[in-house]
């Protein structure tokens, strides 16, 4: 226990000392701007952008047609939260009567 306390004490002052130490360097302060050198020649001004086509995207496929029975299933499914729905394999044998 001793230890563990010793060692968050450590920390502290490691984090005290490393505030104190940034605080001595100023980093606190804003840097100072250093003076621009004036423009010795104006130079000519940019040519006008040309003007850019604009692709105009394909439309988006036209939705799927589903039958009554798909789209009620389709919307049980989200109902429930299920986010596929797979389909019942076949039965391969005849059930036995």
């Amino acid at each position: 226990m001793l230890k563990k306390v010793l060692w968050i004490a450590a920390a502290c002052a490691a984090i005290l000392v490393a505030l104190a130490v940034s605080r001595s360097l100023n980093f606190d302060r804003p840097v100072e701007k250093a003076v621009e050198p004036p423009a010795a020649v104006e130079t000519a001004p940019p040519p006008p952008p040309e003007p850019k086509v604009v692709e105009v995207p394909p439309p988006p496929p036209p939705p799927v047609e589903r039958t009554p029975e798909e789209q009620q299933i389709q919307d049980d499914a989200a109902a429930t939260g299920m986010t596929t729905v797979e389909p019942e394999p076949p039965p391969t044998e005849s059930p036995p009567t």
